[in-house]
């Protein structure tokens, strides 16, 4: 495979110019726009779109491009072998496809090496293909957490993380934040006690400074936001009183 044809993109691009040809590709590729066997071979593009890119993204215009295959010509019967398949012909249909464990460790190594646009595309795949992983919605919503996604997609993402491993307490953790931060205290603050009572000595309780109560947790965190809320509040008031001021 020829990472800059997949990517539509010349051998000498920067690394900003496979991050935008990635992600307009992947969108265009996505596998959830089709239906059928278009979908089936949309598939197929999004796996070598992100293989694309995990092979430019810490290279960027150094692996130079496979030349163009001749031209194929009849060959006698008693002609030499035909010749080994370029790397520009397309992928392998002998390899074998990736599984879902692969996708998501892949993912998980996205997320950790920061690089969050590349680790979301690679953990939809993985869902796509297994969507009963617990470990693989709650990712999904760390994700979504780091890039500063749709906040309804990381509630459902982490949601169905807990409903399919009720004991991972660093999910229902990011989700009383997320309920925080949408001023939903009640549903965060039943999180945080189950949170207390499934991991007492968690190392969020030991903050210091905060409060071991799940229920004085949320409320500081809670009066933390309404504080902001407040300074924000009085910082405009002054900026126009001093605009009627200068009328």
């Amino acid at each position: 495979m020829n990472p800059y044809e997949v990517l539509e993109i010349s051998p000498g691009a920067s690394i900003e110019e496979i991050k935008a040809a990635y992600h307009r590709m992947a969108k265009q590729w996505h596998p959830d726009r089709f239906t059928g066997e278009a979908k089936a071979d949309a598939e197929r593009r999004f796996r070598m779109l992100a293989e694309a890119f995990g092979m430019l993204k810490d290279t960027p215009g150094r692996a130079a491009a496979a030349p163009a295959p001749e031209p194929v010509r009849a060959q006698p019967q008693a002609a030499s072998p035909a010749p080994a398949i370029q790397l520009d012909e397309g992928p392998d249909r002998t390899a074998v496809p990736k599984t879902a464990d692969e996708w998501f460790k892949d993912a998980q190594g996205a997320y950790d090496g920061r690089a969050y646009g590349r680790s979301l595309a690679l953990i939809l795949y993985a869902l796509r293909l297994d969507n009963e992983r617990p470990e693989f919605h709650a990712l999904h919503g760390k994700v979504l957490e780091a890039t500063g996604g749709d906040a309804r997609g990381k509630v459902k993402a982490l949601e169905t993380a807990i409903k399919l491993n009720p004991k991972d307490v660093d999910s229902m953790i990011l989700l009383a934040q997320t309920f925080q931060g949408l001023g939903m205290q009640a549903r965060a603050t039943r999180l945080w006690e189950t949170v207390h009572n499934l991991a007492p000595d968690h190392a969020i309780f030991r903050q210091p400074g905060k409060s071991t109560n799940p229920k004085g947790k949320a409320k500081e965190q809670m009066a933390s936001l309404g504080e902001q809320w407040n300074e924000l509040v009085a910082e405009t008031r002054i900026k126009l009183e001093k605009l009627f001021k200068r009328g």
